[in-house]
């Protein structure tokens, strides 16, 4: 029994020497990539607002952690170390902090500004969506809005429709998995980009007379109607015909401007829409 129990003791030692090294190795690692940054700054400056973020590269190295990813440690732990990281970086080219809409369940949303933006961001408590989406026009800051909004708020988005004004980058919750924490459904808006990604879904603002239903191919993102007047935004695939848009609702729609463009979500153990692909089809794009 004595000599089991030094042994044990032996490979515990040795499990906490190798738990050593590998934290060791992280942070040589973070610290190095800090240096890379810091040349990445010298080299192209991201002075000019949008220029630090990269939503489309962000989208291609998590599908390729999810594809990788093995072991009992949960995927959304990977997800909110990744994004804390890559949150600091990005503040170190170009500083931000995050609005959020005050509408929402402040818990739920305060979650998942945090789970997504970490800690080093001030978050800016706004009165609702237009607010956000104000403040980021304003300042070059991220901004998180409610997908869900009390039908009175109304058709929040048509401010994303001025010229160089913002844009929702990105629909939150990103890894849809059952029982994840943060989530909020939840637009992230931002300034126009400078490098924008070949987006998988454009998201359109649709303005159109009476009870406007759009066609095939379109999700409903949110709406808002009355005085014979209907109001979406919706989503629909990066190679969508606005042609055959405008043909198939018989001339009711007065105006489609695109407001934004993301890269799809990955859906594990779930049913996968438009916005969420599965995570096979995930991998198959790492």
């Amino acid at each position: 029994m004595t000599g089991r129990g030094a042994g044990d003791s032996r490979k515990l030692a040795e499990l906490r020497d190798t738990i050593d090294a590998i934290d060791a190795e992280m942070h040589r690692l973070l610290v190095e990539r800090g240096t890379i940054i810091d040349a990445l700054i010298q080299t192209k400056g991201t002075e000019k607002t949008g220029a630090a973020f990269r939503p489309g590269r962000e989208a291609s190295m998590m599908r390729r952690l999810v594809a990788h990813h093995q072991g009992e440690l949960p995927i959304t732990t990977v997800e909110h170390i990744w994004r804390e990281i890559i949150t600091t970086f990005t503040r170190m080219q170009s500083p931000f902090d995050v609005a959020t809409d005050g509408s929402a369940n402040p818990d739920r949303m305060r979650d998942l500004a945090r789970f997504y933006f970490g800690f080093s961001v001030e978050l800016i408590r706004l009165g609702d969506a237009s607010a956000v989406v104000a403040h980021v026009a304003a300042t070059g800051d991220l901004g998180i809005v409610a997908r869900d909004q009390d039908p009175d708020v109304g058709a929040w988005w048509r401010a994303l429709a001025k010229p160089s004004g913002p844009q929702i980058m990105a629909v939150l919750p990103y890894i849809e998995i059952p029982g994840r924490p943060a989530d909020l459904p939840a637009f992230v808006i931002s300034p126009r980009l400078s490098d924008p990604a070949t987006p998988d879904i454009r998201i359109l603002a649709a303005s159109a007379k009476g009870d406007f239903k759009p066609p095939r191919g379109c999700s409903v993102l949110a709406g808002t109607g009355g005085d014979g007047q209907t109001e979406l935004l919706l989503a629909v695939p990066e190679a969508f015909d606005a042609a055959r848009f405008a043909a198939e609702t018989g001339g009711r729609v007065e105006s489609v401007v695109e407001v934004g463009n993301i890269a799809a979500g990955i859906a594990i153990d779930g049913a996968a829409s438009m916005l969420h692909r599965s995570a096979e089809t995930a991998r198959s794009t790492a």
